[in-house]
């Protein structure tokens, strides 16, 4: 009887290899080593004004419907590289969408609900 009390100790000691390992079902580790690289958004090459494609000369306060094209949903200015403007008329548009923001025409922040 003594014998077999050693015989079950000895096989239900666990060892290493009965450890569950969970990574190897959800694949943890590659999805963590892919969330760790940083990647960088490029600007596509081609992209045009298009303000000065449609010749627009200088954009004005007033035209709200065309301001609202430049800010995001929350109501951020676009960059220049998000949205394809020219330095020139990106200058004219944050100085326009400041200008409707401080008449009133357009929002500073968006309303969250």
């Amino acid at each position: 009887m003594a014998e077999d009390k050693e015989k079950k100790e000895k096989t239900e000691s666990p060892n290493l290899d009965d450890v569950f390992d969970e990574s190897q079902v959800t694949g943890e580790e590659e999805d963590s080593k892919k969330s760790s690289r940083r990647y960088r958004r490029r600007r596509p090459v081609d992209l045009k004004c298009p303000l000065c494609e449609s010749g627009v000369k200088y954009v004005t306060y007033k035209d709200i419907y065309q301001l609202k094209k430049f800010t995001s949903v929350r109501g951020k200015i676009i960059s220049s590289e998000k949205s394809g403007v020219c330095s020139r008329h990106q200058r004219q548009v944050s100085k326009a969408i400041k200008k409707a923001r401080y008449m009133g025409l357009m929002p500073y922040v968006a309303i969250e609900e």
